[in-house]
Formats: C-alpha cells, sequence, structure tokens
C-alpha cells in the first residue's frame, strides 16, 4: 500500500476505505454474546430457590464460545452472591448443553446458483442446498451462598471471580 501527497495532501489509495467497511461490517455482524440479561441473542438468567439457593444460567449464541459462557455463567453466580451480601458460594449443580440449530440455504455453497439439469422429460430446474449444524452453548446450575466463617473448604471466593472474569 502506497500513499501519495497531492497538493500538499496526503491520498490514501481507494482500498482503504473499503478494507476499513469491510472490517467494520464484520465486528458488527460477527459478535458474540455480551454479558447481558437474557434476550434473543444470549444472556444470563438467575432464579431464587430459597434464601441461600439460586438458580443460575447463561446462554450464548452461535458464535459464543464454551470457555466465553463458561467465565460469564461463574461471574452471574459470583454477582447473585454479591448482591446477596454473600462472599462465598459453590455450584451444586451444573448442565453443560449445547443446542444445535440446523441452517439450509439454496444454491451451491460456493455460487449460491441455480443449476439447470437435463432429464428426459425436458429441462428440470435443479436448486441445490446447503446445511449447517450451529452450536449454541448453554451452563445452566444451582448455587448455594454462604457467609464468612460457614463457607465449606471448596467454596468459591466471589471476589477472586470478579477480579478475574471482569471484561
Amino acid at each position: 500500500m502506497s500513499f501519495k501527497l497531492k497538493n500538499k495532501r496526503l491520498v490514501l489509495p481507494r482500498l482503504t476505505f473499503f478494507h476499513s467497511l469491510f472490517f467494520f461490517l464484520l465486528f458488527i455482524g460477527g459478535c458474540a454474546t455480551s454479558y447481558q440479561r437474557l434476550g434473543k441473542n444470549g444472556g444470563y438468567s438467575d432464579e431464587k430457590i430459597n434464601d441461600r439457593v439460586y438458580k443460575v444460567s447463561f446462554q450464548g449464541n452461535t458464535r459464543t464460545s464454551d470457555d466465553k459462557v463458561h467465565k460469564y455463567f461463574l461471574r452471574r453466580c459470583a454477582e447473585v452472591a454479591l448482591e446477596h451480601h454473600f462472599p462465598y458460594f459453590i455450584i451444586i449443580e451444573k448442565d453443560d448443553i449445547t443446542k444445535y440449530t440446523t441452517v439450509t440455504a439454496e444454491g451451491s455453497p460456493l455460487t449460491k446458483a441455480k443449476i439447470t439439469a437435463v432429464s428426459y422429460s425436458g429441462n428440470t430446474p435443479f436448486v441445490p442446498t446447503e446445511q449447517k449444524s450451529i452450536p449454541k452453548h448453554l451452563i445452566e446450575g444451582k448455587i448455594a451462598l454462604f457467609k464468612d466463617g460457614e463457607q465449606p473448604v471448596n467454596a468459591i471466593i466471589v471476589e477472586e471471580v470478579l477480579k478475574y472474569n471482569a471484561d
């Protein structure tokens, strides 16, 4: 990529604008689930079972990695404990679930073009399809909350989780 001076102004090649636009659109369109309350693109939810036990879940979208879903699940567990003034929690139940969505698109995978096939009865249009299975990751579990001095030895420290899982 070369730069030119024209009338004492720096002139960038035209491709620079298109490259910038491409990366901007790629960034906007290819985002994984952010840390948010559960919505159509995933997120967290929690439900009180009793004063010390809560059901917590985090669901990613099709672009959210297993590691990110696990990180956000732990973060939400810690936040629930903190919101209720408990410095410790343990995970008493946990399910790691992967749901698959099958997406079908018309046309051949490379060109998306319709193909005309010749048969004895004449020309018959043939539309090939492409199918992909796309995973969505979900972790749901139950946590028990503990005050200082009553926590079991395997308790998770809320401050530590929030320190290492903050974005």
